[in-house]
């Protein structure tokens, strides 16, 4: 995220495009102690923000889905991921 920033994020990986594994995803927002989510995948469409969603149906969580971020640059993600965390 550069310097200069308080935010101390956790950063899953998913093996495959989709589903993320509903059991690993769950349990790494738990142990984290708070639900603020970044998606960033490859498609303008987001699809798998919804999957994310039911996931996390009975967890508080926020998610931000940059759209495009395809087209986005490394900062202009960042700069969104700062605006979400405040």
């Amino acid at each position: 995220m550069g310097r200069g920033t308080d935010t101390n994020p956790a950063v899953l990986h998913a093996a495959t495009i989709r589903p993320f594994g509903d059991v690993g995803l769950r349990t790494a927002v738990l142990a984290a102690g708070h639900a603020d989510g970044v998606l960033v995948e490859p498609s303008a469409r987001a699809s798998s923000a919804s999957h994310i969603a039911r996931t996390l149906l009975h967890v508080r969580h926020r998610l931000l889905t940059p759209s495009g971020a395809e087209d986005l640059t490394e900062e202009e993600i960042a700069r969104s991921v700062r605006d979400f965390a405040r």
